[in-house]
């Protein structure tokens, strides 16, 4: 029986896809792979550059081979993996000139050298235009996956050389399954309180990788949502009072401010559509009789406007706003839109 990238949950169209085109020896020298944060780029990508050196074409990649074994294992000499560094906000040119220097040698083992650019989207401008370089004439043994959340930063130039390809926003059902299946905490829940695995849910937006945090790091997650009721609150409160001294409150570092505001942006989601479709089944809210506080004091009209403010926000970070100058902006922006 055929499997294809048996480590992939879901995204069943695109995983016979990229088999197909393997199979064939179809697959182009770059993709462009984006999808929300956790939600399984990096395990694609893996699975992507074990199937282009597995032998066996019934089950790509068969995770028995030496190769399949090495790649896997993240010992082969012929898959690099970059990353920017970590004290830094975006990936510099001189990070693209160390991959350019090694990328007109022969692969070691392998037909291929796999290159998987994580937070592709995180490449400043020159590095781009030296990417992109390499991108119009590379050798015929490179493969470029560069991962992203958002493609808006990247240059349309690499786009049109890079197909983009987007991972599923996954349903519940198989989220649920992951967890039950992955996560000894998850089964925990399940059997002591399932209300909480419900809300751990509807806060992942269909994300393994959000699921799998939040179901460990269930401390973090309370705090995160904890603060989030209270900006609703302090939002809601007469002449949005207080919400400036929520400011302090936000986190300063880049990723959870950006988890933070995602899960702002679901709860005023649900308080808008809820006004419209009571019955729909809310993103944050783990009933929907519990955002009847906030429905009430903030119409559709003033809801939408706020997710799209969360919006403009989380494109402006991901551009590398400064965190405080965001946290203030949003809090701005948010005051301004209830007193209107």
């Amino acid at each position: 029986m055929e499997s294809f990238f048996p480590a992939v949950i879901g995204n069943e169209k695109l995983r016979r896809r990229l088999a197909t085109e393997i199979r064939e020896g179809r697959f182009p020298h770059a993709y462009i792979l984006a999808g929300k944060d956790g939600s399984g780029k990096m395990t694609f990508a893996m699975q992507i550059a074990a199937a282009l050196a597995c032998k066996n074409p019934d089950v790509l990649p068969c995770g028995e081979c030496d190769s399949c074994k090495k790649i896997l294992g993240g010992f082969s000499p012929d898959v690099l993996v970059i990353r920017k560094e970590d004290d830094k906000k975006e990936f510099s040119v001189n990070l693209i000139r160390e991959i350019k220097s090694g990328l007109y040698i022969a692969p070691n083992e392998l037909e291929k050298r796999v290159y998987i650019i994580e937070h592709a989207e995180l490449m400043n401008a020159s590095a781009q235009n030296a990417f992109l370089k390499m991108l119009e004439e590379p050798p015929h043994y490179a493969v470029f996956l560069l991962l992203c959340s958002n493609t808006a930063s990247l240059l349309d130039t690499i786009k049109s050389r890079a197909p983009v390809l987007y991972t599923e926003v996954l349903p519940q059902s198989d989220v649920r399954a992951y967890l039950l299946e992955h996560s000894p905490r998850a089964r925990e829940m399940a059997a002591t309180d399932p209300s909480r695995l419900t809300s751990v849910l509807l806060s992942a937006g269909g994300s393994i990788g959000n699921a799998m945090f939040l179901c460990e790091d269930a401390e973090k997650y309370d705090a995160e949502k904890n603060l989030v009721y209270a900006l609703l609150d302090a939002l809601t409160a007469p002449a949005a009072a207080g919400i400036g001294m929520l400011c302090d409150a936000l986190p300063t570092a880049s990723d959870a401010l950006c988890e933070l505001l995602d899960m702002l942006k679901r709860a005023f989601r649900d308080i808008a559509v809820l006004q419209k479709a009571p019955t729909c089944a809310p993103l944050f809210f783990e009933r929907a009789d519990r955002a009847e506080t906030y429905t009430m004091k903030i119409t559709v009209a003033r809801a939408i406007a706020l997710v799209e403010a969360v919006d403009r926000l989380l494109a402006d970070l991901r551009l590398n706003m400064d965190t405080r100058l965001a946290a203030v902006s949003l809090i701005g922006d948010m005051r301004t839109i209830m007193m209107n």
